[in-house]
């Protein structure tokens, strides 16, 4: 079972602390195909629903590829990731671009080193992952409403419960003994995997069902909660690489169905929008 890892003044999961100790998280969102797709379609979500110029705290922002999107846009950008190595490689990548810098700082989800009523929106584009249990998602999200002045918004994402049926259908992987046990627990309760079998830098995380997504940011006292698909139906389609390398009418194509509630469960990430009162 995980404990607490103390990254610089910051706890977080052990389990959570072991994977971004060794996986490039920066990567996954520049790989071909599928993380250009993941890209392309979180930036036209940010296009849409982050509205004019204001103060944006991107919470769990890793090494910082959203953010420095984000300030090349000209919004000014507070990048918290509780993974010191994340927030080094933020700030690098904030000198890289001394046109358009932006913040980086150690601190976790639920306890934001940001004063109140601060930000005009706060993304969470990952945290709500690694908070298995529901109490600590709620109060992520109640810290977010804390620094967000009053009609600001809050961009939240989640994985899809379904995600990995999907994915391991789709990587051949349906003829392991153990999945099918893994898919049973992950149906059932959400979890990646059996927290007694989890290996060093495995993935340790909450799939969500959409609707779920919705009621904690009901719980937690937000207004006019919208839910978007990332990818939407276009991460099964077997020749992603190739369509991305001119990917306009797909992406169009997977605007067109976001909100569709029969269609959120195909998406292997989806985003909450909502305002604080």
């Amino acid at each position: 079972m995980g404990g607490l890892s103390i990254l610089g003044r910051v706890e977080i999961d052990s389990r959570v602390a072991a994977r971004y100790e060794l996986v490039d998280e920066d990567d996954r969102l520049w790989r071909p195909g599928l993380g250009d797709l993941v890209r392309l379609r979180t930036w036209d979500i940010f296009a849409r629903f982050l509205v004019g110029q204001g103060h944006v705290v991107d919470v769990g922002g890793g090494p910082g590829t959203h953010a420095a999107h984000l300030a090349g846009r000209g919004y000014e950008v507070v990048l918290i990731d509780p993974v010191a190595r994340h927030v080094e490689m933020a700030r690098a990548r904030s000198r890289s671009q001394p046109q358009a810098p932006f913040r980086a700082e150690l601190g976790e989800a639920r306890h934001l080193p940001v004063p109140d009523e601060s930000a005009d929106a706060v993304l969470l584009m990952g945290p709500l992952y690694h908070l298995v249990e529901r109490d600590d998602r709620v109060a992520a999200l109640r810290e977010a409403a804390r620094v967000l002045k009053p009609g600001g918004d809050v961009l939240v994402e989640v994985i899809a419960r379904h995600a990995w049926v999907l994915d391991a259908t789709m990587k051949g992987l349906l003829g392991s003994s153990e999945i099918w046990g893994d898919f049973d627990r992950n149906v059932r309760l959400g979890l990646s995997q059996d927290p007694a079998r989890l290996a060093e830098g495995s993935f340790w995380a909450y799939f969500h069902h959409p609707e779920e997504l919705r009621a904690e940011l009901d719980l937690a006292g937000y207004q006019d909660i919208r839910l978007v698909a990332v990818e939407g139906f276009a991460w099964l389609l077997g020749d992603l690489e190739q369509r991305m390398v001119d990917p306009a009418d797909l992406l169009r194509a997977v605007r067109l169905t976001e909100s569709e509630p029969s269609m959120l469960g195909t998406s292997a990430h989806v985003i909450g929008v909502a305002r604080k009162p």
